[in-house]
């Protein structure tokens, strides 16, 4: 059933669970995007739904999607612009971070065959058109100094594929769950039983987004046990 956060005749706002993929199911499984279709359908809407900040199948938390053309157009120009949206994640991480409070900024380059992204050094970026600049900042919660986890709130000001998964694991410091883009020193397998996950779960959650100067927010479903 959908977790609806806000709605209006032109969007809907919605917190997806961990496990669910935004779009393009197969098989028996209900993607968002044709949930919000059926939803749309059942009001006596057109059954039409764009997904404008698609969120990666095992993370959780608020997803914004037109329900029409003129709507999809706009937000979907907007997301594009750096800034356009204010993005805020929670996420868990392995270690302990050097800083309490930084900027990442990185070139990343999308690998469609293997679904993953991989950071381009900047000098090689500037002649890959396929590189594209990626910025968050972040700044620590807490850390449980027992269990080695960080929790830490994100801005991300660009979007792009993997981006949070990808910079947070290259400083050595991926998410929990995240077996993707681990490290194999990092303490995966202790983080991950330290941690209320649901199955194929990663410890990232969207919980809050800002648009037409309106800010909507979630609670993370995670917790360190």
């Amino acid at each position: 059933m959908l977790n609806i956060i806000h709605e209006t005749k032109d969007i809907i706002i919605v917190n997806k669970p961990a496990g669910q993929l935004s779009q393009g199911a197969k098989g028996f499984d209900l993607d968002l995007v044709s949930e919000v279709m059926t939803y749309n359908a059942s009001q006596g809407k057109p059954a039409y739904a764009a997904i404008i900040n698609r969120l990666d199948r095992p993370v959780s938390g608020l997803v914004l999607i037109a329900k029409n053309k003129s709507a999809a157009a706009k937000y979907s120009t907007l997301m594009q612009k750096e800034g356009g949206f204010n993005k805020q994640y929670e996420a868990l991480i392995c270690g302990k971070l050097s800083e309490l409070k930084g900027t990442f900024v990185d070139y990343l380059k999308k690998d469609g065959r293997t679904n993953t992204s991989a950071i381009v050094p900047a000098d090689a970026a500037a002649n890959d058109k396929e590189a594209k600049l990626s910025k968050l900042e972040y700044e620590v919660i807490s850390y449980d100094e027992v269990k080695d986890i960080t929790h830490v709130r994100i801005h991300l000001i660009t979007g792009r594929h993997h981006q949070i998964r990808v910079q947070f694991a290259s400083r050595r410091n991926p998410l929990v769950g995240d077996y993707k883009y681990a490290t194999a020193d990092c303490g995966m397998d202790n983080a991950v039983k330290a941690v209320a996950l649901k199955r194929n779960q990663i410890a990232l959650c969207a919980v809050s987004l800002t648009i037409d100067n309106k800010t909507y927010s979630v609670t993370p479903d995670f917790v360190i046990n």
